[in-house]
């Protein structure tokens, strides 16, 4: 099967499966025939270009597109940069196409045929793809930085029925973090540091008029502390007393849309954030191991998704008034939105399957592994509802990473 033999490959970054290689070359010669001579007269005239004949396999519905759309990019641009799995690096020139359809499966196989050229290889920038931006949890303390700064201003220009209503619901959010402290199952030690934090917030929601910059500095410091103590909970690791998913939800429940001030509730959603053992884990991976998971899928994405609504909402928020303050507010969450949006493609990418294989008889997940260069727990991962020896129907598989 075509399935089992392909390798992968890129050219100018985009990605190939390579069914098979030729390589074609030897010695340009001047051949002269003379008369009445038993012998040719052979003149070496150097080495002969090199041709590189690849025959590259595409399946699925766009199969045929894909394939036209490949052809096309190779006609405007014919040179560039081959990554081949055991040939390494080569600078070829493209050269001659031709094209198998298989309208039973869908399969396009294409023979592609290439000049290795004398250029000296350099892979282009494009072909790596690398995001060295920082991760949500790093963002959310530029996210706090700049809106304590807009919170200075605000609580500057407070009048007495708004410091009232702002001290009330930070008096609330604290007991919510108290409520949260109270359920961990973490070591004496961490929960007693994490209750003295709770305490110094608790107290400084007196001196918010005087001091707002120093209590939300102490804020950010006692969410963090106790955030910390969440994500390292061994409870969490059970989704049914899931502590983090919890703590996330207490947090995200809390906000008010009616506190006098934005950085309240920018607080709300940066604490539920920094208390997510989802991102926390994803963060750490390249891609997201669906077997490994501890939470479904369908868990985590609708947990991340609470939380993207909720930045949206705040950057819907940042944009209502127009002050260096609120610039930077607005710069700072959605940077921090494309961050949590990176994880849930992440998720999505790990979890969706990359083509469906129809099967009218039943099937062993570990032939169907074997078959599809993937392995039997992703298999398995993936068609949940089926029996591991009694596959059939619409199966859903993509390949081991």
């Amino acid at each position: 099967m075509w399935e089992r033999k392909y390798e992968h490959g890129r050219w100018d970054g985009l990605a190939l499966n390579i069914l098979s290689t030729s390589l074609d070359g030897g010695q340009r010669l001047q051949i002269t025939e003379i008369p009445y001579a038993d012998l040719p007269d052979i003149i070496v005239m150097g080495s002969k270009a090199v041709s590189v004949g690849l025959e590259v396999v595409l399946i699925g519905s766009n199969s045929l597109v894909d394939a036209n759309a490949l052809i096309d990019s190779l006609n405007k641009s014919p040179r560039g940069e081959l990554e081949h799995p055991w040939l390494g690096e080569l600078s070829l020139t493209f050269e001659s196409s031709s094209l198998s359809i298989d309208t039973k499966i869908g399969l396009v196989t294409l023979s592609l045929n290439f000049i290795r050229d004398a250029r000296s290889t350099k892979l282009k920038s494009s072909t790596v793809v690398t995001d060295s931006s920082p991760q949500p949890l790093q963002k959310t303390a530029t996210v706090e930085e700049v809106s304590t700064s807009a919170f200075e201003q605000d609580v500057a220009e407070m009048g007495i029925s708004d410091m009232n209503t702002l001290q009330a619901d930070f008096t609330q959010l604290v007991s919510q973090l108290a409520s949260i402290a109270s359920m961990l199952s973490v070591p004496s030690q961490i929960l007693s540091a994490v209750n003295q934090e709770i305490n110094r917030a608790m107290m400084s929601i007196s001196s918010i008029a005087n001091a707002p910059g120093q209590f939300a500095e102490q804020l950010s410091t006692t969410i963090e502390s106790l955030a910390q103590a969440v994500r390292s909970d061994d409870s969490s690791t059970n989704e049914t007393v899931d502590h983090s998913r919890a703590a996330q939800a207490m947090m995200l429940d809390a906000i008010n849309d009616n506190d006098p001030s934005p950085h309240y509730n920018i607080q709300c959603v940066v604490a539920a954030i920094k208390m997510s053992n989802d991102i926390a884990r994803l963060e750490q991976e390249e891609v997201f191991d669906l077997v490994n998971s501890t939470a479904q899928v369908s868990t985590i994405l609708s947990d991340l998704n609470s939380i993207t609504s909720e930045l949206d909402q705040r950057i819907v928020d940042a944009t209502q008034v127009s002050t260096y303050e609120s610039l930077e507010v607005f710069d700072a969450l959605t940077n921090l939105s494309e961050g949590v949006n990176a994880q849930i493609n992440k998720v999505i990418k790990g979890s969706t399957a990359q083509t469906i294989v129809e099967s009218s008889r039943f099937i062993p997940a570990l032939v169907l592994a074997h078959q599809s260069n993937s392995s039997e727990a992703l298999v398995m991962a993936l068609n949940k509802l089926q029996h591991p020896l009694f596959l059939k129907g619409s199966l859903a598989m993509r390949e081991s990473e």
